[in-house]
C-alpha cells in the first residue's frame, strides 16, 4: 500500500527518485528500499516524503485501490486459457493482471501467483515433451523388433505425460476460481517467482 502510493504520487508529481530524495532530504537508497518495499517507513520520513509531494502524510498511507471480487475471479478464470494453447494461460492472465494490478485490491498478488504458475507449468509441460522426446528416442535404438502395439506403447506414455499435466493444472485453476469466488485465499503450486 505505502509502497504503491508513494510511487503513484512521485510519478504523478514529475519526480524521479532522486528528486524526490532531495526534496524530502533523504537518501536515495531510502527512497528506493520503500518504493521496493525493502522497509518500512518511520513518522520523520512520511512527514518529509509528503511534505516534498506536496500532500497530506496520510495520502501515503491511505490505500487507492478499490476492491472489485468479480475481477479477480475473471482473472483466476482466464487462466483456464491453458486450454486452448498452453502459452495462453500465461498471456491473458498477464494482460488482464497489467492494465488492473494498480487500481484493484489483490490483483496484484493473485495475478503474479497465477502467472509465475502457468509459466512453471509451461516449463513442466516442457521439459516433459523434451524427456518423452529422449527417452523415445532412445527406446526406438534399443528396439530389436517392431511390432503393432510398438506406437501404441510411445502414444500411451506421450498422452499419459501431457494429460497428467493438464489435469493437474485444471484442478489448481478451478480451486482457485471457486476460492476466489468464496473471497478465499488462493493458492498455486508449484511456482517459481519469474515476477515478484
Amino acid at each position: 500500500m505505502f509502497t504503491e502510493n508513494i510511487k503513484t504520487h512521485r510519478i504523478n508529481r514529475g519526480y524521479s527518485q532522486e528528486k524526490l530524495a532531495e526534496a524530502a532530504g533523504l537518501n536515495l537508497r531510502t527512497v528506493q528500499r520503500l518504493e521496493s518495499g525493502e522497509s518500512e517507513p518511520r513518522g520523520d520520513t512520511i512527514t518529509r516524503l509528503a511534505e516534498a509531494l506536496n500532500i497530506k502524510p496520510g495520502d501515503l498511507l491511505i490505500s487507492n485501490k478499490k476492491e472489485d471480487f468479480s475481477f479477480v475471479r475473471a482473472l483466476n478464470i482466464s487462466a483456464l486459457s491453458f486450454i486452448l494453447f498452453p502459452l495462453l494461460g500465461v498471456l491473458l492472465p498477464f494482460i488482464l493482471w497489467i492494465t488492473k494490478k494498480d487500481h484493484i485490491k489483490n490483483v496484484d498478488h493473485i495475478g503474479k501467483q497465477i502467472i509465475n504458475f502457468q509459466i512453471t507449468w509451461n516449463l513442466l509441460l516442457f521439459a516433459g515433451f523434451v524427456g518423452y522426446t529422449l527417452w523415445a528416442r532412445f527406446k526406438m535404438t534399443t528396439i530389436t523388433e517392431v511390432s503393432a502395439s510398438t506406437p501404441k506403447v510411445f502414444f500411451t506414455t506421450f498422452f499419459l505425460i501431457v494429460g497428467l499435466l493438464y489435469l493437474y493444472n485444471l484442478l489448481v485453476t478451478m480451486i482457485n476460481i471457486l476460492w476466489a469466488k468464496n473471497e478465499q485465499k488462493t493458492w498455486f503450486f508449484p511456482r517459481i517467482n519469474f515476477i515478484r
